[in-house]
């Protein structure tokens, strides 16, 4: 299975090598033979860095980076940081987006984009909740 993908890759690299060039930075090492009249090339490239989905406070763009409402993980981890000790089900929505525009935009520096309504504002609500309960059992 695995010398079937290098095969397809290599005959796509030798076939298409500008394209490839342009999508990875560097070629560490490349080797040709040739087996029943099919060119074979074994590349190990340098591929680029995968998406941090968190982030980290060492992060330097962590400010420059919007934050979106869709994002319930991501802000119910601000919120559960700030607020430990309050559960989640006993606020309202109109504080739980008070909570989140002073937690994620005035503390945090964060941009929010989007819109607000009940359904994000109750998938966030629920996200913090299972942060809690796994906190407090």
């Amino acid at each position: 299975m695995l010398s079937g993908n290098i095969k397809k890759y290599s005959h796509f690299a030798l076939k298409n090598g500008r394209i490839f060039n342009f999508f990875f930075k560097t070629y560490r090492k490349v080797t040709h033979c040739s087996k029943n009249n099919f060119q074979i090339s074994s590349i190990l490239l340098k591929l680029p860095p995968r998406n941090k989905r968190y982030f980290s406070n060492n992060d330097s763009n962590i400010n420059k980076l919007p934050l979106h409402w869709e994002n319930a993980e991501d802000i119910a981890d601000m919120l559960f940081e700030e607020y430990r000790n309050i559960d989640p089900l006993t606020l309202r929505f109109e504080q739980l987006e008070n909570m989140i525009i002073d937690t994620v935009v005035k503390k945090n520096k964060r941009q929010l984009n989007g819109h607000c309504n009940e359904g994000v504002l109750e998938n966030i609500q629920m996200n913090w909740l299972e942060k809690y309960n796994e906190e407090n059992d």
